[in-house]
Order: structure tokens, then sequence, then C-alpha cells
């Protein structure tokens, strides 16, 4: 069970990432039940200590990077909050509720030899066809302006395939159309652009998924390396649930750092619970954030007062944390080249305008060219 949490788990934090800068439906801290479970830690031995421990540290860090009701894309409140979005601003809008964790029953489900069909009969209900439904509309209407167009400068067939009169038979414009063969020639062109532009975004995307993976990883590591090292008195446990609430508030300033100042209202609400009033409004007011929890980590391991070969252990997850924040930092803060994305825009959203014109000439054997549109 510990195992499949912990994948489950893993799989929604890598896609907190991928909707960088969004906020998301959070889940509340239960004050009262962690109260409960933190007498527990400071009344049990050590080994049952650690692993209470570690149970309180996923928990706040499933609330750092999962929704209150649940991660899955599918689930009616999802499904109804998707729904409620503007056409406009489904791109943008629907990212926070994009973050599909996995279970053995959706492998079984994704799997399915009906998954097909089931596909096909959800295209419209598609979020890449919400998505870009203002694009798919544009180009359409300018389909369809070419087919009508040519059939009043033109002349159109009727219902009975008898070819009637142009309505402006004396426009200088007989065909509104392009050839074909410039877009036979620039589709290789574009099309390498395309696939650069898919590797280039996956590659991101599984990067960030395995930089948070790693956040996860190393901040269970730190908190097991407490309920290890730390001493097995009274003192020691409270130094152990002081590190296993600051290595939560960590995550929940990494996560708000990376949803964006939209999320910041949830951080206010966690951090009080977690660090205490003062630590808290500390927190909030540093320049970085997660930087300061790193700090704050420091100085806890160091009052401990363990011995020095632990502590440097400890100091060692402390200094990959630092590196996991600058690297996670890096993806957020670097989009793909500018220069390289605007040509690739421009250059498909050119050739898309424009193919209606040439798709014109090639359908010359539907009624009136109406497998244009």
């Amino acid at each position: 069970r510990v195992m499949a949490t912990s994948v489950r788990m893993a799989q929604a934090s890598a896609l907190a990432i991928l909707s960088l800068g969004l906020g998301l439906t959070h889940a509340h801290i239960h004050a009262q039940a962690d109260a409960e479970m933190q007498m527990h830690i400071l009344n049990a031995p050590l080994a049952a200590r650690t692993a209470t421990s570690l149970h309180l540290a996923r928990k706040h860090m499933r609330s750092a990077v999962a929704p209150a009701s649940s991660a899955r894309l599918c689930s009616p409140m999802c499904a109804q909050n998707l729904a409620e979005i503007p056409p406009e601003n489904y791109a943008e809008e629907s990212r926070k509720f994009r973050r599909t964790v996995y279970g053995h029953e959706d492998w079984v489900k994704h799997r399915s030899s009906t998954r097909l069909f089931r596909n096909l009969a959800t295209t419209l209900d598609s979020g890449v066809v919400r998505a870009l439904g203002t694009e798919v509309a544009t180009v359409t209407l300018i389909a369809l302006a070419v087919t009508l167009g040519n059939m009043v400068v033109g002349g159109y067939d009727d219902l009975s395939y008898v070819h009637q009169p142009a309505l402006l038979a004396n426009s200088p414009f007989k065909q509104i159309s392009m050839p074909a063969l410039p877009f036979t020639l620039t589709m290789p062109a574009l099309a390498l652009l395309l696939v650069f532009r898919t590797n280039t975004a996956y590659f991101r995307w599984n990067e960030a998924r395995t930089l948070w993976g790693g956040v996860v990883n190393k901040c269970r590591n730190l908190v097991r390396q407490g309920g290890t090292y730390f001493p097995d008195t009274p003192e020691g446990r409270e130094m152990s649930r002081k590190l296993t609430n600051q290595t939560a508030a960590f995550c929940n300033c990494l996560r708000t750092f990376l949803r964006g100042p939209e999320h910041a209202g949830v951080l206010e609400a966690e951090l009080p619970d977690l660090l205490g009033a003062e630590a808290a409004a500390a927190c909030l007011a540093a320049n970085n954030r997660p930087v300061f929890m790193l700090n704050m980590l420091s100085k806890t391991i160091r009052d401990a007062k363990i011995d020095p070969i632990d502590r440097a252990r400890m100091d060692d997850t402390l200094s990959v944390l630092l590196d996991l924040v600058g690297a996670n930092e890096r993806v957020f803060k670097s989009p793909i080249p500018l220069v390289y994305t605007r040509h690739t825009a421009r250059f498909l959203t050119a050739w898309l305008l424009l193919l209606p014109f040439a798709l014109w000439t090639v359908t010359g054997d539907s009624w009136n060219h109406w497998l244009t549109i």
C-alpha cells in the first residue's frame, strides 16, 4: 500500500510542474488530526516514530501536489469544472484540472481493446478540440468563404447538378484559389519543425517530472534520516516533528513558486499550521521561500546536535534539494527560444490560413467543392 501510494504521489507531483504558474483546488490541512499524529510521534519508540514521521510528511506533501477531491481528470468535479470554462480561456484554465494519476484500474482501462471506440465517441469532448476551437473555427470559416466566393464569381451547381451562372459574372476574379504545389513543397519543412517542437516539449515535460520526483524522494529521505539520527529523547522527538513540518513547508513553498501568485493564499493558510505564526511570517516575507526553508532545515539539523557524520549525510540531502530547486527554476524560467517558437507559429499559421485556397482546386469532384470545408 505504501509503494502504491508513493507511485501515485510521484506521478501527481510530476504533473504539478507541467502546469507551471497555475493554481489548483487544494486540500486543507487537518490540524487536529496532525496534532494527534504528532503526540503519537512524541510518545512512540524510535522505529515507530520514524514510520509515523514519514506518514505525516507524505500527508503534507500530498496536500502540496493533489486537489482535495481527486487528481484525475475524469472525476465528476473536474468534469463539471471543465464544462464551465469559457472556450476562449479553455487552453489556459483547464491546466489546473489536468493532473491525471493512474492506478491499476486506470491502466486496465487504458489497455482495453475498446479504448479506440471510446476515444472516438468522446472526440467532441476532447480537451485538445476545445482548446483549439478558435483556430479550427477560423480555418473553417476561411474554407467556407473560399467555397462561397467561388460559387459567386464562378457559378455553382444546383441540387440537380445543373450548372448555374455566376452571380457576379463581370467580376475580375473568375476563381479564388491557389496552386497546391507550394504547400506540397513546404510540407516537409513544416513537418520537421513540428516534430522538433513536439520532441522538445516532451523533453521538458519529462525533465520536469523527473525533477519533481527527485524533490519528493529527497524529502522523504530527509524525514527518514531525521527520525533515525535524532536522539530518542523528548527533545529529539520534538526536533523530528519540527523537521517533518519544515520539510512539508519546503514542498509547499516550491509548489507555490511554480504555480504562481494566485496560489499564494493556499500557502498563507498552510504555513502557520506547519511552522507557527512567527516563522510563517518570516518565510512569506523571504525573496526565495524554498531556499529560506532549506536554511531553516539546516538550522534545525544543527540544533539537534547529532553525530557529525549523520549531520553530513543530512546536509548532503539538503544540498541535493537546493540543486533541484535551481533545476526547477531553470525549467520554469527558460522557455524554448522564442525566436524558434515564433517562427514555427508564424509558419504554421500562414500555412493553415492559406490551405483552403489550395484545397478548393483539388476538391473539384465534390459538389461545389464542398470537401474544402
